[in-house]
């Protein structure tokens, strides 16, 4: 008989929820966890080209605020570093690229991607995937005798005498890829009490009633047809089984015991979402066997549940997660092609319209969708953020559980509930006070730290550095103060290569204090890739294309190498004969000023020094007014107020980061060169969704232009320069043109930020030379969380 749950609001029960609430508030605020999804332009690459990819940075499902710097490591079959990339956050998210070596040998590469954040908690949780790589000749693969494995789970934890309950099972080989099995559940006479068989990617469940000291084991036949035998877990004679099912109306859950005597009056139910509790109850358990209950998911999140049944002095019982599978967790981004042209290098429009006025972040991908088909059982951002994140353990084909809303699929996905854990943080600890060591710390960006030896205190009492940080030969004069201990910091600092932060004591006439100082000054970066054991089988368990895919890709890339062979070629001859047009003004303007982020780009440029009219305008924003179509420029003077699709731009003198008072007070006889970004930039903090506005003095003119002749310094490593993906505009003339185009992706746009007034965006590439069908992926976020994947075949 089933008693109907009755929450009991007893001052005994208040306490005790304050006593789960701080916990979960405390790993909540102090302790929130992050995860990333990376979305890549192809599913396999050959060796020599580029691995483009986008970072989104989550935490408690929804865009993290938590850290500024993300990591990426390639690494090759070995376990060697390849590769190792630095990448700034920007609107909870990063971008990088790799290059892989030509002369790869690798069947696979892995990708590790981390913040400095996730260090401190479990390394199981951290991103790492392995990439195909296409090789002419594969090396061989070592083969293993086949083994084959068979686990039990009980529902909630552990089998209960006596009591009826669900019994999960998941059979894999010896490299985690299931299999299907079908056997007899034994009891110690040799008796089949209840038969077995998979129902979904090597998993199932069956129903028992263990009797009371009585072993139970499973006879089996393994993928050789070899008979098996594996052991039950044995049952517990007394002890709490927890059913849980779900329906429209909630998750509902049923505590079963043995018949007789409780050994608790009550027993406490939390369940918890991403480390914040969602729901708690009170169970009287003494009244019967069996109670059960029902939590309204109407205000409950997408995502795995954790249930946890405790007893009165707070020892788990029994636990079992559960997805909470509410469509609420999507927006739908609409893709078409208002112009498509699949013959040789002709232009093509894509459109992309959000149904909100909720600011997104998207990236977008076009690739040759013959050599790049879409592969069955590749993760993606749904199952990504929502599931594989959140669980240990190999999950196959994760993407099949959220591309259906059919009771068939949402029964398939419970059994990857019943067969995994979610072990972010175990009970019995937080409970006893005892939370993770958290030595890595998140920073604003970059931080510079710095400690000064070799002076007493009483020299470092109220001093403060003049520091000047030189960036490509641009510099930003700053005041560091110096604490009585001699350390000093310098935090948000966002630079790509390497910087010189020259430094000297205010007011320190001939050095004679710096002199006498020892400066120990570094970055707050992680000096290294760390080592982390990570799971082998990941280069089985990736999905290679078909014989003729692979034939297509390796022919592809040939002619790939040899228009780069032909172009070093060109590169290394003494003397060429120069056919391509003459350079404009700006294009030299723009390689002479701008670097990093800031050369190139979706730019307005100006050559300022040679424009007559600029002589005339009062400052920068005066000059600007008119002259950029979509860029509103208000007031005068310093007041002067800029918007731009609905969001202010960014303003940088000489690529360092500026403020309109500085930039309004310019003399206009000193400024050469500015250029107008569209949004986004993604060289601007916070986006970029108003654009940037970068503007550069003359040479020998130069504002930042102290004397540093004499200074010390420090080298401090920055960023990784961001590599600017090529894509071709053919309605121009450019001497690449002459050479072939055999493109595998055609068009990679890792940031297109849209909001209430960007809704509707364009996108323009070319076609290469032999293209004939696209494949468009475009995978996102909104700020409130909500996903997006669209994926669709032009042909």
């Amino acid at each position: 008989m089933c008693i109907s749950l009755v929450v009991m609001v007893t001052a005994f029960f208040s306490v005790a929820r304050a006593q789960y609430d701080t916990v979960l508030n405390t790993l909540d605020t102090r302790y929130p966890q992050e995860k990333l999804y990376l979305h890549f332009d192809r599913s396999f690459y050959n060796p020599g080209e580029t691995i483009w990819f986008k970072v989104y940075i989550f935490a408690a499902n929804m865009p993290s605020l938590i850290s500024k710097t993300v990591y990426a490591d390639l690494i090759d079959d070995k376990g060697k570093i390849i590769d190792r990339k630095i990448a700034p956050v920007e609107v909870s998210s990063a971008a990088a690229s790799f290059d892989l070596p030509a002369n790869l040998t690798s069947s696979h590469v892995y990708i590790k991607a981390y913040t400095d954040w996730m260090l401190n908690f479990d390394s199981s949780f951290l991103y790492v995937k392995a990439i195909p790589v296409i090789q002419e000749k594969p090396a061989t693969v070592k083969k293993s005798a086949p083994k084959n494995f068979l686990q039990f789970f009980p529902e909630g934890g552990d089998m209960v005498q006596g009591v009826e309950s669900r019994v999960a099972f998941k059979a894999t080989d010896i490299r985690g890829l299931p299999y299907k099995v079908s056997g007899d559940i034994l009891d110690s006479k040799g008796t089949s009490v209840v038969k077995f068989s998979t129902m979904h990617n090597g998993m199932g469940f069956f129903t028992l009633k263990p009797a009371s000291n009585e072993q139970y084991k499973a006879s089996w036949k393994d993928a050789s047809g070899k008979a098996q035998v594996t052991p039950l877990p044995d049952a517990r004679k007394n002890g709490f089984a927890l059913t849980v099912t779900q329906d429209a109306s909630g998750v509902r859950f049923m505590i079963s015991r043995p018949e007789g005597e409780s050994p608790y009056p009550t027993v406490t139910i939390v369940g918890q979402i991403q480390q914040q509790m969602v729901y708690m109850a009170n169970a009287n358990v003494s009244k019967g066997p069996t109670v059960g209950g029902v939590i309204p998911i109407e205000n409950l999140p997408a995502g795995i549940l954790q249930l946890t049944i405790f007893s009165p002095d707070k020892k788990p019982l029994a636990e079992r997660i559960v997805f909470v599978n509410k469509q609420d967790y999507y927006f739908i981004t609409d893709l078409n092609g208002p112009l498509k042209s699949f013959e040789k290098r002709k232009k093509n429009v894509i459109q992309v319209d959000v149904p909100d006025t909720i600011r997104t972040n998207l990236s977008i991908s076009v690739t040759d969708a013959t050599l790049n088909p879409h592969v069955e059982g590749e993760d993606d951002i749904y199952s990504n953020v929502l599931l594989t994140s959140d669980i240990k353990g190999y999950v196959h084909n994760p993407a099949y559980y959220f591309s259906s809303e059919a009771d068939s699929v949402r029964n398939h996905l419970d059994l990857v509930m019943m067969t995994n854990g979610w072990r972010r943080f175990k009970w019995e600890e937080v409970l006893a006070g005892k939370f993770p060591a958290t030595p890595h710390q998140p920073a604003d960006y970059m931080v510079v730290n710095g400690k000064i030896n070799g002076l007493n205190k009483t020299e470092l009492i109220n001093k403060e550095l003049t520091a000047i940080l030189e960036v490509n030969k641009r510099q930003e004069f700053l005041q560091v103060p110096v604490s009585n201990d001699g350390t000093f910091s310098i935090s948000g600092l966002l630079f790509f290569d390497t910087a010189k932060l020259y430094y000297q004591f205010n007011n320190d006439k001939d050095k004679i204090l710096t002199s006498r100082a020892n400066f120990d000054i570094r970055n707050n970066l992680l000096k290294g890739p760390f080592s982390l054991k990570y799971d082998t089988n990941l280069v089985y368990r990736s999905i290679m294309p078909p014989k003729e895919i692979l034939a297509g890709n390796i022919a592809l890339s040939e002619k790939n190498m040899a228009v780069l062979d032909a172009r070093r070629k060109v590169q290394t001859l003494e003397s060429v004969t120069v056919t391509a047009r003459q350079k404009s003004k700006t294009q030299i303007l723009d390689e002479q000023y701008a670097t990093g982020l800031f050369a190139g780009g979706d730019a307005y440029s100006f050559d300022v020094s040679d424009d007559i009219s600029a002589q005339g305008a009062m400052s920068v924003l005066n000059y600007l007014q008119g002259r950029v179509a979509g860029l509103q420029i208000t007031g005068m003077g310093t007041q002067a107020q800029m918007s731009w699709r609905g969001s202010v731009p960014q303003l940088y003198l000489n690529e360092m980061q500026s403020d309109v008072s500085f930039i309004q007070n310019l003399n206009m006889a000193d400024v050469a060169y500015i250029k107008v970004f569209r949004p986004p930039f993604f060289g601007s903090s916070g986006g970029g969704a108003g654009g940037a506005i970068a503007v550069y003095t003359k040479k020998g003119t130069n504002v930042y232009n102290p004397d540093v002749k004499g200074l010390d310094f420090a080298s401090i490593p920055g960023y990784n320069s961001y590599k600017e993906f090529y894509s071709p505009d053919y309605s121009k003339y450019d001497e690449r043109h002459t050479e072939g185009d055999y493109r595998a992706t055609l068009y990679w746009n890792p940031f297109v930020l849209t909001d209430k007034t960007t809704r509707r965006q364009l996108f323009t590439f070319y076609n290469n030379d032999v293209t004939k069908r696209f494949r468009i992926v475009i995978e996102g976020c909104d700020e409130q969380g909500r996903l997006t994947r669209i994926e669709k075949i032009f042909e």
